[in-house]
């Protein structure tokens, strides 16, 4: 700590003596305000040379505004962006190799985060999200930071992501200079939620019983579900009904199960990733870009043979789906919400392609080529 106040005290004294020079500082960039997420009003520059994105999950909404400069003002990535979601960090990583050469840095939120690290790294402006800005703070990271003239823009995709994605992609578009990219996926996303959105409205539907379960597998544990927010929020929009609010207050939970038999869901919904990194002995569905699906189709067919699941008539009548976990925490949400809304409704929602959404997605906004592997179902799909 020592040698971080002193590292402190240098940024301090250098930033004094450009203060002292002729004309003083009339020669630093332009700055704007912004307002996060949190409601904090931020003086960034106006166009950031160096840009740390903390959290794995906001890589996705940074190269949906960057484009094909994704790498340009990277100062590093989150090593999890690697370990959390390995097919991603490929499909990345073959389009844009220099992505490896970068620093890969511990979570700021947990134990081995290095700020003397980041200081050196010398970033205009660190994107995290709302759940890791609270562990900065806790841990009096922030503070350091921003000491060090370090600017931290905060965003939410997860906890409330139909009212907060949005906004994010907003915030982060004025942030990088882009807000008319920003303004058209925006609209991109908003068209294909009105889509489920007005139809639900038109026609007399029931809201169909999930048991929506999060990172099926992953854990010998049955079960850790979604309570209220998070993906319960695009089941909801979809027009699904979601067992576990009814048992879980905060996003999740665990339903036990005697209490899954007992709800009797229609559909079980399961999220899944590849997690190798992670749990390599584990049972979870492995989606993402890429991903081979005959596995991932298996894959979903044993854990349905928990005995939680295998007396149910969901299971039975093979009425159970897989989807990608990422899909929670980036501006890729509303594709679950269609994709939802196709397998809770498939009369309404019969000609809804979330596929071919997808892949435009990809092609107006993503450096990236298309792939298939978001998602598996046990109920043949037309």
């Amino acid at each position: 700590m020592d040698h971080l106040k002193r590292r402190l005290l240098k940024h301090s004294l250098l930033f004094s003596a450009l203060a002292a020079l002729p004309g003083g500082l009339s020669a630093a960039p332009e700055k704007q305000t912004i307002t996060d997420i949190r409601g904090r009003q931020i003086d960034c520059r106006l166009t950031p040379q160096r840009i740390y994105v903390a959290d794995a999950s906001l890589m996705f909404l940074y190269a949906s505004l960057t484009g094909k400069q994704l790498t340009e003002k990277l100062a590093a990535i989150p090593a999890a962006f690697r370990h959390a979601d390995e097919l991603s960090y490929q499909q990345y990583s073959r389009a844009f190799p220099s992505l490896a050469a970068l620093p890969h840095l511990a979570p700021l939120a947990g134990a081995q985060a290095s700020t003397e690290t980041i200081i050196d790294l010398h970033p205009d402006i660190i994107f995290v999200t709302t759940g890791t800005f609270s562990a900065m703070e806790t841990g009096g990271i922030t503070a350091l930071l921003e000491r060090a003239g370090i600017q931290i823009v905060v965003l939410d995709m997860s906890i409330s992501p139909l009212k907060n994605t949005p906004r994010s992609i907003a915030v982060m578009g004025a942030v990088l200079g882009v807000p008319d990219r920003a303004a058209e996926m925006i609209a991109f996303i908003h068209l294909h939620l009105a889509l489920v959105t007005s139809r639900l409205a038109a026609a007399p539907y029931r809201p169909v019983p999930v048991l929506l379960e999060r990172a099926a597998g992953f854990s010998a544990e049955c079960c850790y579900a979604y309570g209220n927010g998070n993906f319960a929020e695009f089941l909801a929009c979809a027009g699904g009904k979601n067992i576990g609010a009814d048992y879980i207050d905060g996003t999740y939970g665990t339903l036990n199960q005697e209490t899954i038999i007992h709800t009797r869901p229609e559909k079980v919904i399961v999220t899944g990733g590849q997690w190798q990194s992670y749990n390599p002995g584990g049972d979870w569905v492995g989606l993402g870009p890429g991903a081979d699906l005959t596995v991932a189709e298996k894959q979903l067919a044993v854990l349905m043979k928990r005995p939680a699941f295998k007396t149910l008539a969901a299971v039975q009548q093979r009425e159970c789906y897989a989807i990608w976990h990422a899909f929670y925490d980036s501006p890729f949400g509303f594709i679950a919400v269609l994709k939802f809304a196709a397998w809770l409704h498939p009369a309404l929602f019969a000609d809804a392609d979330a596929d071919a959404v997808f892949r435009s997605f990809y092609q107006q906004f993503l450096p990236v080529p298309w792939q298939p592997g978001y998602w598996v179902s046990l109920r043949p799909e037309s």
